[in-house]
């Protein structure tokens, strides 16, 4: 049935003020018109009405590993699972990660290619998710970041092979580590697992194949790779120092280079906080270390975002205590650590997001023409971003999955 979806305010993520009283009219899945509230059809369509709340296009998370545990003991879950508990933990990770908000979401990293399956169930209504990009398993080098569920891959002939073998089967993107990264034991966060020209050469090869490529940086030195490379997207961007003594060493004119090429930054800036308030170990000169939460990390964000660097909404769910309906978490902390206003980061998590990841003529705002993926937030977000942590309803593609707090599927 044909449905009109109306509220209190209506915000269409390109970024202008919230429109009051306004309704979406859509048909067979797709906006096909946004009107006034008061001036809606008679027939032929059911109305929705959310008179105390928020209509907003869906969350878009480009950064997910749904076959991982966000609880203690994951590092030994991901190592040790069957594939049949890697699948469920997945189905329900794309689950959760749906009636949270996110209607589309990017899955960087998946064990044994569990989640080409998992999205061919969502796509085929057999169990409910979000719409999915997919980039298969990472290209690391042997013992690199992430290899136990990875592609090892040292020379730059096998990472172009191992980048070949995931679009081969599906894959839209493919994630290559620069750097090492904190979920493996032994990998070393601030040196290169590979040099620019491997980088580059992968980027390429996905390019001529019709896909694109992220990789995950935490040292400058990998950073600047990527930026010689290339790359379309950078994960983490942390700017840590090879020096072990010295926390960072950012480089402003390889910012301007980021911002100059387009290249999207997902800054994870969420991802260390979440550790702050539920892990009961926690210890603030570790996460110092780490680069997370540090003022200088603060003020490196911040003078990025003025030089012009497109940031994206990254929380990395999986990793520890980073849990699949956590996506509010990242606008409060582009808005509390970037320096973004809460309308900045509403579109930065749906509409620089969905251009990010190529779906932007599909979804990501609130247009005509564009796919039906709506969500009801209680309360304004423009106003108190912390509201997105409210998700009162969700639609996908048209189809309502879960209405007043209320899951349908």
């Amino acid at each position: 049935m044909n449905k009109i979806i109306k509220g209190k305010y209506l915000i269409d993520g390109n970024g202008g003020k919230p429109k009051e009283n306004a309704a979406v009219i859509i048909e067979d899945g797709i906006i096909k018109d946004i009107t006034d509230g008061n001036n809606l059809p008679k027939d032929g369509y059911q109305v929705y009405d959310y008179p105390e709340s928020t209509i907003m296009p869906g969350l878009i998370e480009v950064h997910t590993h749904m076959h991982v545990s966000p609880e203690p003991g994951n590092y030994e879950a991901a190592l040790n699972d069957s594939d049949t508990v890697l699948a469920i933990r997945a189905t329900d990770a794309v689950r959760k990660t749906l009636m949270s908000g996110v209607t589309t979401m990017r899955d960087i990293g998946s064990k044994n290619h569990i989640a080409f399956p998992v999205r061919d169930a969502v796509s085929a209504g057999i169990i409910p998710g979000p719409r999915m990009l997919l980039a298969g398993q990472v290209i690391t080098t042997t013992a690199g970041h992430c290899n136990y569920f990875g592609t090892e891959a040292d020379t730059l002939d096998e990472a172009v092979t191992a980048a070949r073998a995931n679009i081969k089967l599906g894959a839209e993107w493919i994630k290559i580590m620069s750097t090492g990264g904190g979920f493996t034991p032994r990998s070393n966060m601030r040196a290169a697992q590979y040099p620019s020209e491997t980088l580059a050469a992968v980027v390429s090869d996905a390019e001529r194949l019709g896909g694109r490529v992220c990789s995950h940086a935490h040292g400058t030195v990998g950073v600047e790779n990527c930026v010689k490379a290339g790359m379309h997207n950078i994960i983490h961007c942390s700017w840590l120092a090879e020096d072990p003594d010295k926390a960072f060493d950012y480089k402003e004119d390889v910012a301007d280079q980021i911002a100059e090429k387009g290249i999207y930054v997902d800054a994870t800036v969420a991802t260390g906080y979440m550790r702050t308030f539920r892990d009961p170990e926690f210890n603030p000169s570790q996460a110092q270390r780490m680069g997370f939460n540090a003022e200088e990390r603060v003020t490196i964000l911040q003078d990025m975002r003025k030089r012009g660097v497109k940031f994206v909404s990254g929380i990395d769910s999986g990793m520890l205590y980073v849990r699949f309906d956590d996506i509010a978490y990242t606008p409060e902390r582009m808005v509390e650590v970037i320096g973004m206003g809460n309308m900045e980061a509403i579109v930065a998590c749906t509409k620089t997001s969905a251009e990010c990841l190529g779906v932007e003529s599909e979804t990501g705002t609130l247009d005509k023409n564009k796919s039906a993926d709506i969500i009801v937030v209680n309360g304004n977000p423009d106003e108190d971003i912390k509201t997105l942590h409210n998700i009162n309803t969700v639609m996908l593609r048209g189809e309502i999955v879960k209405d007043n707090s209320i899951e349908l599927v």
